[in-house]
C-alpha cells in the first residue's frame, strides 16, 4: 500500500469541496425533514377528520363486552 501526501493547498482544497459537500447534503436533509412533517402534519389531520366523521361510527365495531362473540357461543370441542 503506498502513502500518498496532501501538499497544504491540496488539503484546503480538499477540506473546501467536504465543507461544500457537506452543506448539499445539509440542505437535501432539510428538504426531506421538512417534507416528513409536511406528511406527517396531513396524515394526522387525515385521521383526526375521519375519527369526527359520520363513516367512522359506521365502520367501528359494534359495542359490546369482550366476552360477547358477534359469531355466537364457541362450539363444543369433540372428544
Amino acid at each position: 500500500m503506498t502513502r500518498t501526501t496532501l501538499t497544504p493547498d491540496q488539503a484546503r482544497a480538499l477540506g473546501a469541496r467536504l465543507a461544500e459537500a457537506f452543506a448539499y447534503v445539509r440542505r437535501i436533509v432539510d428538504q426531506i425533514r421538512a417534507l416528513a412533517r409536511t406528511v406527517a402534519r396531513a396524515l394526522t389531520d387525515f385521521v383526526e377528520a375521519w375519527r369526527r366523521s359520520p363513516a367512522a361510527a359506521l365502520a367501528a365495531a359494534p359495542s359490546r363486552p369482550a366476552w360477547m362473540s358477534p359469531y355466537g357461543p364457541p362450539a363444543r370441542r369433540h372428544r
